[in-house]
């Protein structure tokens, strides 16, 4: 099992990713970025995370762009990604889990809920697995 797994954190408002980051960094590695696009390119350069964490609303490629962009690449179709957004009616939520979101969090959130949401996703996906990897 790896000692950190990394969190990759798409999302506009630099005071949630500096919450997200304050609060995961004891557990996981993070690394954050302030769009799809930045957080693609990111990816595409290489650099491996086990998970994404993405807003829904962002400037240049908002988070239902960035689902279909992994969903559609072999290297990334089977990355797991929560949304967190303010959008709380029950339509967008199942819009986005169709799309290919593994779970959906309404913001304002308990940062502790995101994070025990990405253990338990993680858990359960390196049981299915026997590793992420």
């Amino acid at each position: 099992m790896k000692s950190l797994y990394h969190v990759l954190v798409a999302e506009d408002d630099p005071f949630i990713r500096k919450v997200l980051r304050q609060t995961l960094k004891d557990e996981f590695e993070v690394t954050t970025k302030e769009n799809g696009i930045e957080a693609v390119s990111w990816l595409e350069e290489g650099n491996p995370v086990d998970i994404i964490l993405s807003d829904i609303q962002m400037p240049h490629m908002d988070g239902k762009d960035l689902i279909r962009t992994l969903r559609a690449s072999p290297l990334f179709q089977k990355l797991p990604i929560i949304i967190l957004s303010t959008f709380s009616d029950s339509d967008t939520r199942i819009k986005f889990l169709k799309l290919g979101a593994d779970d959906y969090i309404v913001k304002p959130f308990n940062p502790i809920e995101v994070k025990t949401k990405i253990r338990s996703l993680l858990r359960r996906l390196e049981t299915q697995t026997g590793d992420l990897s």
